[in-house]
């Protein structure tokens, strides 16, 4: 079920529930004959004590990358009126609607006006992706990618103009200094969850601004997940956009990273994109947790002739369920996925068939995680 996020870029404001009103009434003491007049003291308000949610549940998935055959397809899909990417998520749709809060990561520029749509290299993908994304469920996209400059600033802010305006929220590229500035959390039935979004390269381009887009680094990501837990998160989330590509196994380079960025306490999990195959996830020894690689959730990869069904269109939609732990903080409790796989020709992503879920939960229990099958039925 989605929730509806009161906030302009990310800073969200959290409401408190009307106080119950009391009275206090004095009985007044007649100390003569004569008649006094009595006087009833103005009802004082009682707080109502806060409870404070159980449990929520966040579901992530893989990325979101339109090649120019996934665009020709969603046009066909509309008959030629715009484009439709609703056939292609549909079989998916409740899975994403069901979770307390829903994130995608939305790895390439939106267009504004569908003029230059294009793929590989550089994408540009039609605004009907957003439109779709938002019907199905999700409330929020991690937009820090290798391909979030591809279309310099006015694609940064044609993106995110694209998902204000259908409701998402989103963090890891911004229109403005002010913007970046802007500590990104939401209100999830009442817990603060911070996120953050980072990408380890820009496809070989410049950024646009210093503040455009961010950028991995260690130190930095430290530094805000410690500023998220001042402005009131009480869970943070940094999604990573790194790795290699088509590789199951995290690189050297992601083991580092995950390293270094989970010496800050105040970060509660690691999501992982890029590699566009599935990867392990691992319980760290403190109960934290590191998604190392999600695979492709919406993406038209290569069919070969000799490989039809390749593990590059393997993707898994992981929920994870934060649960109230005594000192009113929040701990992981579960870890659950459902593997995905994006079907040839139609370009639908669908349940995994066996062959696909085999090679899904053999990347994800690599490293001996306790995860729970939550695939429907």
């Amino acid at each position: 079920m989605r929730l509806l996020v009161a906030a302009t870029i990310a800073v969200l404001v959290t409401g408190c529930a009307p106080a119950d009103e009391g009275s206090s009434v004095a009985t007044p003491e007649t100390t003569t004959t004569t008649p006094t007049t009595t006087t009833t003291p103005t009802p004082t308000t009682t707080p109502t004590p806060t409870t404070a949610t159980e449990s929520v549940r966040l579901l992530f998935t893989g990325d979101m990358l339109p090649s120019d055959a996934l665009i020709e397809r969603a046009g066909r899909y509309a008959g030629g009126q715009g484009y439709d990417f609703m056939p292609m998520l549909a079989e998916v749709a409740p899975i994403v609607a069901a979770a307390d809060w829903a994130v995608c990561h939305q790895e390439t520029p939106l267009s504004d006006d569908n003029v230059g749509l294009a793929g590989y290299p550089r994408f540009n993908a039609p605004y009907e992706l957003a439109e779709d994304q938002q019907k199905i469920g999700f409330d929020a996209c991690s937009t820090a990618s290798n391909h979030t400059v591809d279309l310099g600033l006015d694609g940064i802010n044609a993106t995110l103009d694209n998902l204000d305006r259908v409701g998402i929220e989103h963090t890891g590229s911004a229109r403005s200094r002010k913007e970046h500035a802007e500590p990104t959390i939401y209100d999830v039935q009442g817990v603060d969850v911070g996120h953050l979004s980072y990408t380890y390269a820009l496809n070989g381009l410049p950024s646009p601004a210093p503040w455009a887009v961010n950028l991995i680094d260690p130190p930095a990501i430290r530094a805000d997940a410690a500023r998220l837990t001042q402005s009131g998160a009480d869970i943070v989330v940094v999604s990573l956009h790194f790795g290699e590509e088509l590789d199951q196994q995290p690189s050297s380079y992601q083991e580092q990273v995950v390293d270094e960025i989970m010496r800050a306490p105040e970060i509660d999990l690691i999501v992982g994109h890029h590699a566009h195959v599935v990867q392990p996830i691992e319980r760290l020894p403190d109960g934290r947790w590191v998604i190392y690689g999600l695979g492709n959730f919406l993406a038209q990869q290569a069919v070969y002739s000799s490989d039809p069904t390749p593990p590059h269109r393997d993707g898994v939609m992981v929920e994870v369920t934060f649960g109230l732990a005594g000192d009113d903080s929040y701990d992981i409790t579960q870890v659950g996925y459902v593997p995905t796989f994006v079907d040839a020709p139609s370009d639908v992503v669908r349940i995994a068939p066996p062959f696909s879920r085999e090679r899904t939960e053999t990347a994800l229990n690599a490293r001996g995680a306790p995860l729970v099958d939550l695939t429907p039925g």
